[in-house]
């Protein structure tokens, strides 16, 4: 068994010395975390089968399932017969509990207003958002879903972010999906809707719309079944992850959506969960090129987690030092874009994992891809921090340029007194938590996670999690963990999710305020 505490930790019941287990990477801890700032040069798997008890039959219970015809996770096959791989999962869920379900395949509009109105009702796969939280009973995650907008193959369009979106023409999507939603609340509004995805891809194959925001997971089997080569799509921008869930009606029994999350959480601990995405994904195995050397260390926990907060606080203030020095430049000071955009566009060379941008005071401001951006800043609320002269580091915001979770660094650029611009950069949070993952070797039983001060997941060793609140847990232990994280500067904590016991520790950034936790599933 490896275990994982504080070794400082007052909590009684756990022993004083206790280690977290990782590779011989951990010997280079500190060095990883000086030079975890690759922006700035010069600046100083598979977890164990366990057999936990599945929830046993609630009693005679019949439910009406909606899914969209959206392979690989649910369609109508030549047979006529519903399958796909949430379909599976569902199936499967219902098996086990021994519970009469209908599937039916439907438009999403259609499926979802009866999710919506209709008793003992329910959705898949649906991405659990904000505003969908109080509208469902949720159970899940049954998969995650990639947002990637495609053109037709030979077409001039590219584009790199959702201001280059916003001026490619004609964006179909399927109404009231999430990705509608999406490009709603990111200001996209030249949108063509469509009742599916099919629709929407053969309006991009005849012109009638220039871009379609699909996903890299369903796109080959969405033109199959609109009777288009899947080669005649061109993947142009690939946007965000999301998790997937199934959604019950409101008015279904509590009773009945503990037992289908905990019957979801026993497949996954019993291996039938993973063979059935890799029946329809193709199963991931190995985890790259690992080091020659593949024995372990013991490492304190503690140990760990500082170094996970060195490693975040390092990157972000180097680049804030870095706009610093730029700042005092004539080139950033002359407040000519003409003349900064050289200079961002070779600092975002070095790395490529954060948009730089420069804004004017009133909010107008220009990005190394787009030049002048399509929206203003000034209702962002880290900007007037920043004109007051104040350097800002960490708010989370998705970006208005590229649609993404991002953290800003923010510096003011100042003349005779007064703050004439101001320095930016949206650091991309999915691709600096893959980043601190590999660097730090976290991998299974292990997890890592940070929490803005809104309580938000700003990073995640799960991608898909990242801009979730912590609130929409799966248990209410593991809500309730995530509330004490959020009220404590440093702890542990103890709780249940996906069926699974998981201990965390947790401490507090001196520099963003972010709660950063390290945990182990037990049994693992």
């Amino acid at each position: 068994m490896v275990y994982l505490g504080r070794g400082i930790c007052r909590t009684a019941s756990l022993p004083r010395e206790v280690f977290f287990r990782m590779k011989h990477t951990l010997l280079l801890l500190v060095g990883l975390c000086i030079l975890g700032c690759l922006f700035c040069p010069g600046c100083t798997t598979s977890s164990s089968t366990s057999t936990g008890a599945e929830p046993e039959s609630i009693g005679d219970v019949s439910l009406n399932l909606y899914a969209q015809d959206f392979p690989p996770y649910s369609f109508v096959d030549e047979d006529g017969a519903v399958t796909g791989q949430s379909t599976e999962i569902a199936r499967e869920i219902a098996r086990r509990l021994n519970e009469n379900v209908t599937i039916e395949v439907a438009p999403w509009a259609e499926g979802y207003r009866a999710a919506l109105s209709e008793p003992d009702t329910g959705l898949y796969p649906i991405v659990r958002t904000a505003e969908r939280e109080p509208l469902f009973l949720w159970a899940g995650p049954i998969g995650t879903y990639e947002y990637v907008f495609y053109a037709k193959n030979g077409s001039a369009i590219s584009a790199v972010s959702l201001d280059a979106v916003r001026k490619a023409g004609a964006v179909g999507v399927v109404q009231d999906d999430v990705r509608h939603q999406y490009l709603v609340e990111n200001g996209v509004t030249n949108l063509a809707l469509y009742a599916d995805d099919t629709a929407a891809v053969r309006a991009l194959m005849n012109g009638t719309v220039d871009l379609w925001l699909g996903s890299s997971n369903t796109a080959s089997e969405t033109a199959l079944a609109a009777g288009i080569d899947p080669a005649s799509l061109m993947p142009v921008y690939p946007v965000k992850e999301d998790e997937l869930y199934i959604a019950f009606n409101n008015r279904t029994p509590a009773a009945v959506v503990e037992a289908w999350q905990a019957t979801l959480s026993a497949m996954k601990r019993d291996g039938s969960y993973d063979a059935i995405l890799a029946e329809y994904q193709g199963e991931k195995t190995g985890t790259g090129n690992l080091p020659a050397y593949s024995g372990t260390l013991e490492v304190p926990g503690e140990v760990v987690l500082a170094s996970m907060i060195a490693y975040t606080d390092q990157r972000l203030s180097c680049i804030a030092r870095v706009f610093e020095a730029l700042a005092t430049t004539d080139e950033v000071r002359s407040a000519d874009w003409e003349r900064i955009a050289p200079l961002l566009s070779e600092a975002e060379k070095v790395d490529s994992s954060a948009r730089l941008w420069y804004s004017l005071p009133n909010g107008t401001y220009y990005t190394t891809v787009d030049g002048l951006a399509a929206s203003n800043l000034m209702s962002r609320p880290y900007f007037p921090d920043v004109l007051a002269g104040n350097v800002s580091i960490g708010t989370v915001v998705v970006s208005h340029s590229t649609g993404r979770s991002t953290a800003i660094v923010a510096v003011p650029v100042v003349e005779e007194g007064a703050v004439t611009g101001v320095l930016g950069a949206s650091v991309y949070l999915d691709e600096f938590s893959v980043e601190m993952r590999e660097a730090l070797d976290i991998h299974e039983p292990f997890f890592f996670f940070a929490l803005d001060l809104q309580g938000a997941y700003a990073l995640h060793a799960e991608e898909a999690r990242i801009s979730q609140s912590s609130a929409q847990e799966d248990s209410a232990s593991a809500a309730e963990a995530m509330a004490t994280i959020r009220a404590e500067n440093e702890g542990t904590v103890t709780y249940t999710s996906e069926g699974e016991q998981r201990q965390v520790i947790f401490a507090t950034s001196p520099l963003t305020g972010w709660r950063f936790g390290l945990g182990e599933i037990a049994g693992a």
